[in-house]
C-alpha cells in the first residue's frame, strides 16, 4: 500500500493538514455502497479515475442495507455470517477482511477512505434505509471498537458518524456518543472522526465533544440555492475552532428532492447539475470551509442495471460507470488548486469587503443597492489575513465591489477565472484606490482573485 500520512487538524483549529504541516484540502466523492456493489477491478477503476481527477477521499459505509437487511456484496459475502450474528453485531471476518483490501487500494491510489462504521438505520428508527435497529450504546461501543482494532494500521482513514439520521433523543446521542469512545479505544483512535448530519442540518450538536475533530453540514437535495454558506459561516465562528466543510450538497446527476413531493410529477425531472454543484463549493469554502464533499448520484448509490433505485426509483437512472466523467467531477478541484497555489493557512471569510453599490437618482435616493441576501446571486468573499489576496466568486453576471485597502502595495494583480475550466479569462495590474468593482462577462459563475504581484505563492 501507498504509505499516505496521516491526517491533523491544523494549529489554529480551521484546516487539515498532513503529519509533516502540510496543507490538505480535503476533497471527497461520495460512493455510499462501495462495499456493497463493486468488485475489487470496478472498485480500482472508480479509485483510478478520482485520483486522476483531483479527488484524495471517498466516503463509504462499512455496511449498509438500502432494501434488506444483512445485503451480500458483489462477491455473495454478508455483513454478517447469520441472523444470530447480526443481532449480536458480530461483523463477517471475511466483510471486514473485504473491507481492508479495499482500504488498501485506496492508499495505493492516494486516497483516504471516510469510513462510517454503519448508516443510521441500524441505530436509529428515523432512517431512509432498510434497518433493522440492531445497536444500543453498549453494541455501538464494542461494533466500533472493533473496526479501530481491525483497521488501526491502515493510515488513510478517518472515522464519520452518523449517517443521514436525525439526532431526536438523548438515547441517539448516546448511541453515537458510544461509536466515538469506541474508535477512541481501538488502534485507530488517533484518526480523525466527524458527524454526518441528516438533511439540511449541521454537526453543531456535537461541537462540544472531545471526540469531534471537525464539524460537517448536509445542505441536502431538497432544491438549489440553499444557503449552505451561512450554516459554514456559523459553524467557523464556534468555540472552540474546529475545521467544517460541508459533508452533502447538491449531487451532480440527482433529481431535486423537491418534485417528489409534488402531487403531479414533472414529464422531465429537474436534475442538478455541475453549475449547481460548483455553487456549494465555491461558497462554503469561501465561507471558511476546509474541504468539500461532492456526490454524483449514480455513483452515491452506485447503480448498476436491474438494481432497485434507492428514493428515487421513478427516475430513469443512468449507471454509475456512465457518469464517472460527469462535467462537476473535473471541476471539483479548480479551486483547491487555487488556494494551495497561496498562502494557505492564512485563509478567512471576509464578507465585510463585500461593498454595497449605491447610485444616486434624482434625489438622494439609492439605487441598485447590493444587499447580497439572495442565495440564488449571493457572492461569497475571503481573504488572506496578512494582505496578500482577496478572493470573491459571484454566481451569476452582476456588479461585484470590493474593499481592497488591505491588500499590501501599491497595486495589485487581477485574475477573472471561470470556475468550469479553470481558465483564467483576464489578468491585468490596477492601481490600489481601495476600491475594486467589475462586472464580470460570464452569465454564470465567476472567481475573482485580486493578489499583490509578489504574494501568490505560499
Amino acid at each position: 500500500m501507498k504509505t499516505l500520512p496521516h491526517l491533523r487538524v491544523s494549529a489554529d483549529g480551521r484546516f487539515f493538514e498532513d503529519e509533516n504541516g502540510r496543507p490538505f484540502f480535503l476533497l471527497a466523492d461520495t460512493a455510499w455502497m462501495l462495499f456493497n456493489k463493486l468488485r475489487e477491478e470496478e472498485i480500482e477503476r472508480l479509485f483510478a479515475n478520482r485520483a486522476e481527477k483531483g479527488f484524495n477521499a471517498l466516503l463509504a459505509v462499512v455496511f449498509r442495507d438500502l432494501f434488506e437487511p444483512n445485503s451480500p456484496n458483489a462477491y455473495g459475502i454478508r455483513p454478517f455470517a447469520s441472523e444470530a450474528d447480526m443481532a449480536a453485531v458480530k461483523l463477517n471476518p471475511e466483510w471486514l477482511r473485504f473491507v481492508r483490501r479495499v482500504v488498501e487500494l485506496a492508499g495505493k491510489h492516494g486516497l483516504h477512505m471516510g469510513l462510517l462504521p454503519t448508516w443510521g438505520d441500524k441505530w436509529n428508527e428515523h432512517s431512509n434505509s432498510a434497518g433493522p435497529v440492531i445497536m444500543d450504546r453498549e453494541k455501538a461501543r464494542a461494533y466500533s471498537r472493533h473496526l479501530s482494532d481491525a483497521l488501526g494500521d491502515c493510515p488513510n482513514i478517518f472515522w464519520v458518524l452518523g449517517g443521514d439520521s436525525p439526532i431526536q433523543s438523548r438515547s441517539y446521542a448516546a448511541t453515537v456518543q458510544a461509536f466515538a469512545e469506541g474508535i477512541r479505544e481501538g488502534a485507530g483512535g488517533s484518526r480523525l472522526v466527524t458527524f454526518h448530519p441528516n438533511d439540511n442540518s449541521t454537526s453543531e450538536i456535537f461541537h462540544g465533544a472531545d471526540w469531534l475533530d471537525f464539524n460537517a453540514i448536509q445542505s441536502g437535495h431538497a432544491r438549489p440555492n440553499i444557503a449552505d454558506y451561512a450554516c459554514i459561516e456559523h459553524l467557523h465562528r464556534l468555540r472552540p475552532p474546529k475545521p467544517c466543510l460541508n459533508m452533502e450538497a447538491n449531487f451532480e446527476a440527482c433529481p431535486m428532492f423537491l418534485t417528489i413531493m409534488e402531487p403531479e410529477r414533472p414529464a422531465e425531472e429537474p436534475l442538478y447539475s455541475a453549475y449547481d454543484v460548483r455553487k456549494c463549493l465555491y461558497r462554503s469554502v469561501l465561507a471558511g470551509g476546509a474541504g468539500f464533499v461532492y456526490g454524483c448520484e449514480p455513483i452515491r448509490q452506485l447503480y448498476r442495471k436491474g438494481d432497485r433505485i434507492h428514493v428515487y426509483g421513478h427516475y430513469t437512472m443512468p449507471e454509475w460507470k456512465e457518469v464517472l466523467d460527469a462535467p462537476g467531477s473535473f471541476q471539483m478541484r479548480i479551486l483547491p488548486d487555487l488556494l494551495l497555489e497561496r498562502s494557505y493557512f492564512t485563509r478567512e471569510p471576509a464578507q465585510e469587503l463585500l461593498l454595497p453599490l449605491t447610485r444616486a437618482l434624482g434625489s438622494a435616493m439609492d439605487y441598485n443597492r447590493m444587499e447580497n441576501r439572495d442565495p440564488a446571486a449571493h457572492i461569497r468573499v475571503a481573504r488572506c489575513r496578512e494582505g496578500t489576496y482577496l478572493l470573491a466568486y459571484t454566481p451569476v453576471k452582476q456588479p461585484v465591489s470590493l474593499d481592497t485597502s488591505g491588500l499590501k502595495g501599491e497595486q495589485y494583480v487581477v485574475s477573472v477565472v471561470n470556475p468550469e475550466n479553470g481558465e483564467r479569462l483576464s489578468h491585468y495590474r490596477r492601481t490600489n484606490t481601495g476600491v475594486f468593482t467589475l462586472v464580470p462577462g460570464r452569465d454564470l459563475d465567476t472567481l475573482f482573485i485580486l493578489e499583490s504581484p509578489d504574494g501568490s505563492t505560499a
